[in-house]
């Protein structure tokens, strides 16, 4: 097939979903083995949370993706763990993907990477997540317990960049993050093409993840210090690219002020969640699975608007989800013959917002057409 021919393919995929609502993304948590000891998270080896070691059964995996691509539209996955590469199958999965049109990316520490990027470079991947703690190279690898680390991911970034591969970083709102100007300067220098910040969680979540820490000093941050982030987080954006959409970092200071975010969470209808036991969350902070992925059936799929918790890929995703959910809604209701219902769900005038978004990640939507 000629390279004309697959964009064309990728392409009216993604028209022929608009009806529908748009395409869908899936978080998959292949392991909850980690070799870092992070304090803000409860996935670290030096804890004692993770009881039984557990991960993907990768040869059921195509099976799996292949029922949430027929009945949830999944277009997008994001592998992530625990720490994604200490999976042995992890390209496999990732190629996988590819083939079946769904556009790969995964969330690494990057300790792995200089041993395991030639194997990603041949998954379709075009962009590739690596977390970062802080401006100072030092305080970052003793958080991780990865000395060393800062180094590996400055050699992958050049390496990625030879490949065709977006390096972005991936950073936690902390106090570790002292001085965001300096961040992103320091993200520049590693080689980072952009970043996107995670905002800090201290409470349980409802699934299985373990991405949280209930006594960690460095998540316990006061509604002042939360909001002089979220204005760091945007003075980065003078240094360096921010993937959060702007309309997300202000829904977060709407709702830490008592204003109230404009946006909803389309998690359990466009976003989910899969963990290494094949259960399928809404998303990682739901109190239950919405079923096996086996049972997973397109009517289990779950529409109320939720704006419960913080968590940025949900959230943030949720805003760039807006406007092809509202696409699918109007056609919906002409279906129905209510005209004046479909023209509102396209006058509302978050749709300008979720368009800024949606283009602010052109090039992962690029892979994805360019998808075979």
């Amino acid at each position: 097939m000629t390279t004309k021919a697959v964009n064309r393919t990728g392409l009216m995929d993604l028209v022929r979903l608009v009806p529908s609502g748009g395409p869908a993304i899936l978080n998959v948590s292949v392991t909850n083995l980690c070799n870092a000891t992070c304090d803000f998270c409860n996935f670290a080896h030096d804890k004692t949370f993770v009881k039984t070691r557990t991960s993907l059964d990768a040869t059921k995996f195509h099976d799996s993706l292949r029922i949430m691509y027929e009945r949830a539209n999944v277009r997008f996955a994001t592998f992530m763990g625990g720490e994604p590469l200490l999976h042995p199958k992890i390209s496999e999965m990732m190629i996988t993907a590819s083939e079946m049109g769904v556009q790969p990316t995964l969330v690494t520490n990057g300790w792995q990477l200089p041993m395991k990027l030639e194997a990603l470079s041949k998954t379709g991947i075009s962009t590739l997540f690596i977390s970062i703690d802080s401006p100072d190279a030092e305080v970052h690898e003793k958080n991780r317990g990865l000395k060393g680390v800062c180094e590996r991911i400055r050699e992958s970034n050049k390496r990625m960049k030879t490949m065709g591969i977006t390096p972005i970083a991936s950073v936690a709102m902390t106090r570790l993050v002292t001085d965001y100007p300096a961040l992103g300067h320091f993200l520049k220098d590693l080689g980072f093409a952009a970043v996107t910040f995670s905002y800090p969680r201290r409470a349980a979540l409802g699934s299985s993840s373990l991405v949280w820490s209930e006594d960690s000093d460095l998540v316990d941050m006061s509604v002042p210090e939360l909001i002089a982030a979220f204005d760091g987080a945007e003075k980065v954006r003078e240094i360096l690219p921010v993937h959060n959409p702007r309309e997300g970092i202000a829904d977060m200071r709407r709702r830490l002020t008592g204003e109230g975010e404009r946006f909803t969470c389309h998690a359990g209808y466009k976003y989910f969640y899969l963990d290494w036991n094949y259960d399928l969350w809404r998303c990682e902070d739901w109190k239950a699975p919405i079923s096996s992925v086996w049972d997973f059936t397109a009517d289990k799929m779950m529409r109320d608007p939720c704006q419960a918790c913080t968590t940025d890929c949900y959230r943030d995703a949720s805003i760039m989800l807006h406007f092809s959910v509202a696409l699918g809604d109007s056609f919906a209701r002409l279906r129905e013959g209510k005209v004046g219902e479909a023209l509102k769900s396209l006058a509302d005038r978050r749709n300008l917002g979720s368009i800024g978004a949606i283009l602010g990640h052109g090039k992962r939507l690029k892979g994805l057409v360019n998808a075979s």
